[in-house]
């Protein structure tokens, strides 16, 4: 009944009554299930998934089971026709609850609902009144490769991160396939995908060279992205790719031999991208280089430096 409200999903699961939504292929899950506990569970969380429909109803509730966690905050993010209502946190750990959100707006309106970015989350016992699917047909499809940062770790709101900013901006389809801890892993990429985007946004790197010690391991870096981008290139021909060189970070700034080998490393990939023909966005001009829009205050960006992030982003392709 409800699967039709279920958007940037590759597949929704329906078992009895409640809805799981899928990111990957199955492939791509067993990929991750063989590296490990902690790639298993970052590929099933459900990042970049909203309900999204018309409603007249006065109020609407769900309740959600949560798992596979990774980080330990649960958080909802709730929107009127496009317009930012409530962020409704739970408390830490919070693995099955129920919540009932009013809405403002009388008679049918567009009701979007983001769903955490950090565990799985299972929907059940869904209220939502007299509702109708969104039947939008947008011209745009993208796609999001990346590491933690694109899953939208550690965003707390799950609709500030950059790919779901970037997606409602563009109102576009979206499926985000960020898994935090990832590299450029060409086994990672499933030649059978049946999602086609029209967009594609990777954004590794920073995972692949934090924590060489020597700037001659390079190469070895460098030829695991030439790999990726062949196959990438060979997958989805047809797709408009960007790629997302690292944003700062502070190790940048406290560690000069780091630097240099962020700096060596991000014009190597430059040439890569430029090989395959794809598009390069410079990272370190993203985010502002200050720890306060840093989460960690070191790597991953607070909701305020998604913020800049997505804004950005949207400047350097438009």
């Amino acid at each position: 009944m409800y699967k039709c409200i279920f958007k940037n999903a590759y597949k929704i699961i329906k078992n009895d009554e409640s809805y799981l939504a899928i990111r990957f292929t199955e492939k791509q899950l067993e990929y991750y299930k063989n590296k490990s506990a902690a790639a298993e569970d970052r590929s099933r969380d459900t990042a970049g998934i909203c309900m999204d429909f018309y409603t007249d109803a006065e109020e609407i509730s769900f309740a959600y089971k949560a798992c596979c966690f990774s980080r330990r905050y649960v958080g909802f993010d709730f929107y009127e026709d496009g317009i930012f209502r409530k962020h409704i946190e739970e408390a830490l750990d919070t693995k099955q609850s129920v919540i009932t959100h009013p809405l403002e707006k009388k008679g049918y309106k567009r009701v979007t609902v983001y769903i955490p970015n950090l565990s799985e989350i299972t929907m059940y016992d869904l209220n939502i009144g007299n509702f109708k699917p969104i039947e939008e047909n947008s011209e745009k499809k993208l796609l999001f490769l990346g590491d933690s940062i694109t899953q939208g770790m550690v965003a707390q709101s799950p609709s500030l991160a950059f790919t779901t900013q970037l997606a409602r901006a563009w109102k576009a389809e979206s499926l985000n396939r960020g898994v935090g801890g990832a590299r450029f892993e060409a086994d990672s990429l499933d030649d059978e995908d049946e999602y086609n985007p029209t967009h594609i946004f990777t954004a590794y790197g920073i995972n692949d060279i934090y924590h060489l010690e020597s700037i001659d391991e390079l190469p070895a870096v460098i030829n695991q992205a030439d790999i990726y981008m062949q196959k990438l290139k060979k997958i989805y021909n047809d797709a408009l790719v960007y790629v997302i060189t690292p944003i700062w970070c502070l190790r940048y700034d406290e560690d000069k031999y780091f630097a240099k080998i962020f700096d060596e490393y991000t014009g190597k990939l430059m040439k890569i991208v430029e090989k395959y023909g794809f598009t390069v966005v410079n990272g370190m001009n993203l985010v502002p280089h200050d720890t306060k829009y840093f989460q960690d205050h070191s790597v991953h960006p607070a909701d305020s430096g998604f913020n800049h992030y997505a804004e950005n982003l949207i400047k350097a392709i438009e």
